[in-house]
Order: structure tokens, then sequence, then C-alpha cells
């Protein structure tokens, strides 16, 4: 078959007890997890096995978790002899998780800064109050208005998924505000994510900052794989300017629905979602022309595998 892409999922995607079917029987799977648990001292395994839920969604846990699923799911493929990618792309957090697939980012350092990521993300939430909302049906331009009418730039859109879905986050009253001038302006449906911080906004402009302060000691190397990033819809291949993509994801709009036309652009029509979950599979479910497949657990990890390879 033609190519096909690999996506990685960001935040959102945890739960107790994900990938019980690869822990059990696969030692990748184990090994990665405790791989990783060393690097941050925090027994992941037993985390996502045993809980408690709050820490599982506490950012400083849950995103080591996200990275190293995504990482252990695309080594099992790599076990497998699966197919390399044409290109691989990750949604916000997703974006490290590619960049250690496709060879250019330590999995070491990729878990250390994305457990201080998280770290530094959830500190922002210290007695403030954030919303972050999804807004369904509403055309991007009319949602761009209504957050501009924040001068104080307290409301953002945090990531545009797809033409359908349209992601807001900033200050709790001012998105709450926002959300029913959406709704007043035709928005067919408005749902509350399951996040307390004001993710890609503004606000997160402090976090941006020490993510700076750590990439600057960090070894990036050409991907081998072309990595799509999330800021500027472009495959960076020198260590500066996937830095400085790193760094603007924190604050800047998720381009996802461009990340997606941009594959397709290039005659790409099958997606592979590389995760414990099928978030970014769902969102593609209404574009006719994608094949979208994910790995969420072993029977649809096979029949991927079968499609592709």
């Amino acid at each position: 078959m033609r190519g096909f892409a690999m996506l990685f999922p960001g935040q959102g995607v945890q739960y107790i007890n994900m990938l019980s079917c690869f822990l059990q029987k696969e030692k990748i799977f184990q090994n990665i997890f405790k791989e990783a648990s060393e690097y941050i001292s925090c027994n992941l395994l037993k985390l996502i096995k045993e809980g408690p839920l709050e820490k599982i969604n506490d950012s400083k846990y849950t995103q080591p978790i996200i990275l190293t699923s995504s990482i252990a799911i695309y080594k099992f493929w790599k076990a497998c002899n699966g197919k390399n990618p044409s290109f691989m792309s990750g949604h916000s957090l997703g974006e490290y998780s590619a960049l250690v697939c496709s060879g250019a980012l330590k999995f070491s350092d990729a878990v250390k800064i994305v457990s201080l990521r998280g770290q530094y993300m959830q500190k922002i939430t210290l007695n403030q109050s954030y919303l972050v909302k999804a807004i369904i049906g509403l055309n991007k331009n009319i949602i761009k208005k209504i957050c501009e009418k924040y001068k104080s730039k307290t409301v953002s859109i945090a990531s545009i998924n797809s033409d359908n879905q349209i992601i807001i986050s900033g200050n709790k009253i001012d998105v709450y505000q926002a959300s029913l001038d959406c709704k007043k302006n035709g928005a067919k449906f408005i749902f509350d994510m399951n996040l307390s911080m004001p993710v890609h906004s503004y606000l997160m402009k402090p976090v941006a900052k020490k993510i700076e302060c750590i990439l600057k000691n960090i070894e990036i190397k050409k991907p081998k794989i072309p990595v799509i990033n999330n800021v500027d819809v472009k495959c960076e291949n020198n260590s500066k300017n996937i830095k400085i993509a790193l760094i603007k994801q924190v604050y800047k709009t998720v381009r996802w629905k461009e990340i997606i036309d941009f594959i397709q652009s290039k005659n790409i029509f099958t997606m592979l979602e590389i995760g414990p979950n099928s978030i970014l599979t769902n969102l593609n479910k209404k574009n006719i022309n994608l094949i979208s497949l994910n790995t969420s657990n072993k029977k649809f990890f096979l029949k991927a595998f079968k499609k592709i390879n």
C-alpha cells in the first residue's frame, strides 16, 4: 500500500489500566515503563495499573505516562518489523513522542522534559481558575473574533482539531463568557474538557520560558523521519528550529487540522494513531478520504499492522 502517517496523541488519553493487554504479555512494554520510571523516580507501571486517577491526571505524571505509552507501542511496532511512516506528527505533547520515534530526541531526555513540562503547567493553576472548552460546529473565524474581544489575551484558541471542533482555553470566567458568545453565534454543541490548565494560551508564556531554559542543554538531531510540528505545520531539520517550535507550542495554537491537510496534500491518506486511546482517530472519522487506524489495544494494533504491512 501507499505511505502512511503516524500520529501521536497528547494529554487527555490517560486512564487506569491503560495498555493492560500489552503489559500482561509483552516485555517491551514492561521494560520501557521501568526505564521511564527510573528517569523520574516514580513507578509508572504501578500508577497506571492501580491509580489513583487524581495522580494519573496530575500533569507531572500524565505527560511521561502518555509519552512512554506511545514509545512502547512504536517499539513494539518496529519489533514486529512494522513499516516506517512517511511522516510523523504529534498533537501538543505528542510532538515529543514523534521526535523520540524519529530518532531526533533521546527517550531519557524526553521523559525528563515532559515531566517538568507537566509540573510547570500544573503550577500555573495554583490560586487561579482556568477553563478549557470544546466548541463544536462554529467557524474558526467567528471563534477567533470572539476570543479577540478579550484585550488582555485571557481567552485563546488552544487547538483547531478539525473543521468541526475547536478548543478554547484561558481564564475561567472569560472562557465561560466566550463560550456563551459562541453559542449565541451558532455553535451546535459546547462541552468542558478534562483540563484545568490554560493549555496553548498566551497565559502559558511563563512555562514556555522555562522550557526554553531546559532545552538549551538538550541535544536534538535531524529526524530520520519528517516530523510535522504544531506551530508552523513544517518539518524542521535543525536543532535550533525544532527547539523554537517546542517552546512556541506551549502558548500557541495547535494547528492539527492543517497538519492533517498537509499530510493529505502529499497523497497520504492512511493515518495510524500510536497511543493508548483513539482520540485522534475519532477526529478523522468524518473525513471520507482517510483510512484511520489506531493501536489502543492488541486487536486494533493487529488490524492496523495487517492493513499497512
